[in-house]
């Protein structure tokens, strides 16, 4: 289940997050810059320590080399040898060491010979400054710690005779320390590493904390440095230190710690400890950053709750307007007009307007309602009862069979469906209209309420079926009489208008007492025994058998063969000779369809036509036959027979179909043939099917060439309305009347009738079915133009037609119709 969370909390997060990341990213770029400045700061710091040693050195030692320049001039009158200047020095060496600062003081020849020491013992380091200065004729100065550090200087000078005399001299480095000192005010000392002497210490490994003071200015100042030194971390390197610098914290404040190097080249293991006292510095920093975020923490406090205030009234007018919206849908429209919402006075906002169509809402609503429960009570009457007829309809009878079907139980009581469909009741609104099938479908409602009991129900399922429900004990059958009943009550016609209509009606019958039973089942099944009735004849009833269903399977199975018959080319024709009864010449075929299935062998025509008649197989197989009717005529002109033609069967739904006249152009350009050539052959299903659309279509194929005939012709009692209206060439007569004309008086005059009625009209006439030599004359007498039947021949597969015809035909007479007087 989801939890409630508050729209001002909404609104809140999602914006307080937001404010929160704004102002923290922020905070953390202003707290980053002042890092940065105080880093610069400390960076320039420590280049402002490397100059000013650097300035302080060279300033030291260039006064340094002033004033021995000057001293050797003075003495330079004095002085002729190198052992006069070393007198020289000798005698003010005290007064140089007490003002100079010097220690020690060395006088070579220009042949590197030592001519006057202070010391006993000349330092290497002093031999190879003199080896440098003879080379390079200028002077040398170095800061050297090895026991001390000294600043040890050594330069050319001239005796007045011309001799070359190199001065070395030695002094303290604590005067550039003091004056570094008074330019920085840091604290300051000179730190090496503890095995000074040893070249190969790894400098990459030496921690700071380890290394030692060396040359302090004072020793306080020792014991300051040494102080700061133990405080720093173990792993404090000195390359870190060199780079960068180290702040160090502690509980005196806070110090920057600088280390430069005593010589610019970095190869001596000597340094110059700089200790800064930052701590007004750091201080000024941390409270800085410490404003920084507390400045953005106060505004990201005031901004939310100055947020929520303002979210929390549109919060109460929110819940207000949830509050009430429920009683519009509990239909509590008094109590919601109640209760007024609240409306500022100066200004409008959305949740106003929201509020302003709750209101009208309700009242809608309100309204609406009203409308609804009047409607209902009529909509109510209307989806349980058939608008026409005024009967329940399938709504109720789903209602009422849903009821009795649960009352069955065990009280030995049985449920009978009845289903009942008009036979050609399409007829009639093709003919006269859906105005005039409406009337009649009230007249024939009434009829049906007339012949059943009051205890029956009788329902319009749709269309022109109608269910009528018994409910009866178990050993009782009055459906059969009730249907029978009926029936019989549709012999008498009705009437509309000026119109009279005969009709039959087929009915089918299903009974059960299984309260568990489906209620489409029920309908269903007597269905298909309602179907049987139609296909026995219709007028009738049937009664639901497990046969039905089987016959239905059998359907849908005959679909799925004649599908992979009509992929895998079982089907083929049969051609049965029509000739000129007068003489004996043949004049054409009639393509009779024949299916040979690989396992069952022959399929009759009777046993999958019917049920492929509506289904898109049988377009798939009619096209098929006009195709293949055309391949037959084509084959025959190059056997010699021509101007031959051949009849081909159209169903219903072929001939209704939109793409039957393109098909049959398209097949007469392709194989350049006489339209006349092909016969297509209606039956009376298809005349009336959609007589409009039929007269329609017969006009266009008719002014293409295309002949027309009847099949079956007498058999319906339709066909002679309509025959005026068709533009038909040939009428063939049903076998059932040409089979018994020898016999039987009346079919022969029905025979003579036709034959008689169809030249009147202009038309030619083809009898079916003739079987005998005395059929043949009958017909001959009778002028009858063409006929066909076993005793002409039984209809040629195909595939023995063009091998048979040549021995068949003498002049073009049939084989044994050239002596029939």
């Amino acid at each position: 289940m989801r939890k409630f969370v508050s729209l001002p909390y909404k609104i809140m997060g999602p914006l307080m997050a937001l404010l929160l990341m704004a102002s923290l990213l922020i905070t953390l770029l202003w707290v980053n810059k002042n890092n940065q400045d105080y880093d610069i700061q400390q960076q320039k710091l420590r280049q402002q320590d490397q100059k000013q040693f650097e300035f302080i050195r060279e300033m030291l030692r260039n006064r340094m080399e002033s004033w021995l320049e000057s001293f050797i001039h003075f003495q330079a009158s004095h002085a002729e040898t190198p052992s006069d200047i070393a007198k020289n020095f000798k005698n003010e060496f005290d007064y140089m060491q007490l003002n100079w600062q010097i220690n020690n003081l060395w006088i070579f020849s220009a042949e590197q010979e030592l001519v006057f020491s202070t010391t006993n013992n000349t330092p290497n380091d002093i031999t190879n400054d003199v080896a440098q200065v003879i080379k390079f004729q200028s002077s040398v100065s170095q800061i050297r710690c090895n026991e001390s550090c000294q600043v040890q200087t050594s330069m050319p000078m001239l005796t007045n005779t011309g001799d070359l005399v190199i001065l070395s001299i030695s002094n303290s480095l604590l005067e550039t320390l003091a004056s570094l000192h008074r330019s920085t005010f840091a604290q300051l000392a000179i730190l090496s590493v503890n095995d000074l002497q040893n070249n190969e210490v790894d400098m990459a490994q030496v921690s700071v904390k380890d290394m030692l003071v060396n040359a302090p200015i004072s020793s306080s100042n020792r014991k300051v440095m040494e102080g700061f030194l133990e405080q720093l971390p173990e792993n404090l390197n000195l390359f870190e230190v060199l780079n960068s610098g180290y702040r160090l914290d502690n509980n005196k404040g806070s110090f920057l710690l600088n280390l430069l190097f005593v010589e610019p080249d970095g190869n001596d293991k000597t340094y110059v400890l700089f200790v800064h006292d930052i701590s007004d510095v750091s201080l000024a920093h941390q409270q800085y950053q410490t404003r920084v975020i507390l400045i953005s923490l106060t505004v990201v406090i005031l901004s939310s709750l100055a947020l929520f205030f303002m979210t929390m009234q549109f919060r109460s007018r929110l819940i207000l307007l949830a509050q009430q919206l429920p009683l519009l849908a509990e239909k509590k429209y008094s109590e919601f007009k109640a209760n007024k919402f609240y409306k500022n006075k100066f200004f409008i906002d959305e949740i106003e307007l929201l509020q302003d169509s709750a209101s009208l809402l309700g009242k809608e609503l309100e309204s609406l309602d009203l409308t609804i429960e009047k409607n209902t009570r009529e909509l109510e009457n209307i989806a349980m009862n058939d608008w026409l007829t005024g009967l329940p309809n399938r709504n109720m009878l789903n209602l009422q069979i849903e009821k009795l079907l649960l009352s069955l139980g065990d009280t030995h009581q049985k449920l009978t469906v009845l289903l009942l469909d008009f036979d050609q009741f399409r007829k009639i609104n093709d003919s006269h209209g859906h105005d005039v099938g409406d009337i009649f479908l009230i007249h024939a409602a009434k009829r049906i309420a007339g012949c059943i009991d009051e205890k029956d129900l009788l329902f319009r399922f749709g269309g022109d079926e109608f269910v009528l429900i018994i409910l009866e004990k178990s050993n009782q059958d009055r459906a059969p009489i009730m249907a029978s009943k009926i029936i019989d009550s549709f012999r008498e016609p009705i009437a509309i208008n000026e119109l009279i209509f005969y009709t039959s009606a087929s009915i089918g019958i299903f009974s059960t007492e299984d309260s568990s039973s489906k209620i489409d089942d029920l309908i269903r099944r007597s269905d298909l025994a309602m179907y049987a009735s139609k296909d026995a004849g219709g007028g009738q009833y049937s009664i639901f058998n497990e046969k039905m269903q089987i016959n239905a399977l059998r359907k849908v199975e005959i679909e799925k063969e004649v599908r992979d018959a009509l992929d895998k080319g079982e089907f083929s024709f049969a051609l049965q000779p029509q000739v000129d009864i007068s003489s004996g010449k043949l004049l054409g075929f009639e393509a009779l369809i024949r299916w040979f299935h690989p396992v069952r062998g022959f399929v009759p025509p009777d046993e999958f036509i019917p049920v492929i008649e509506n289904s898109g197989y049988m377009l798939e197989i009619g096209y098929w036959g006009i195709k293949r009717a055309f391949l037959i005529l084509q084959r025959l002109d190059e056997l010699g027979f021509k101007e031959l033609k051949v009849a081909v069967n159209l169903s219903a739904s072929q001939f209704l179909d939109p793409d039957l006249i393109p098909f049959l152009e398209g097949q007469l350009k392709t194989f350049e043939r006489d339209a006349s050539q092909i016969e297509l052959e209606l039956t009376e299903r298809t005349l009336v099917a959609d007589i409009e659309q039929t007269l329609e279509t017969m006009q266009q194929l008719k002014k293409r060439g295309f002949i027309f005939s009847i099949d079956d012709f007498g058999t319906g009692y339709s066909s002679l309305a309509y025959l005026k209206q068709m533009p038909v060439d040939i009428i063939k007569i049903d076998r059932s009347f040409v089979s018994n004309m020898e016999n039987n008086s009346a079919d022969m005059q029905i025979v003579s009738s036709i034959i008689a009625m169809v030249k009147k009209l202009g038309m030619t006439v083809v009898a079916e079915g003739v079987e005998n030599s005395i059929q043949m004359k009958m017909l001959k007498n009778l002028e009858c133009t063409i006929g066909q039947g076993y005793f002409i021949s039984r209809p040629i597969p195909e595939s023995d037609l063009y091998e048979l015809l040549p021995d068949k035909i003498h002049y073009q007479v049939w084989d044994g119709l050239d002596n029939l007087d």
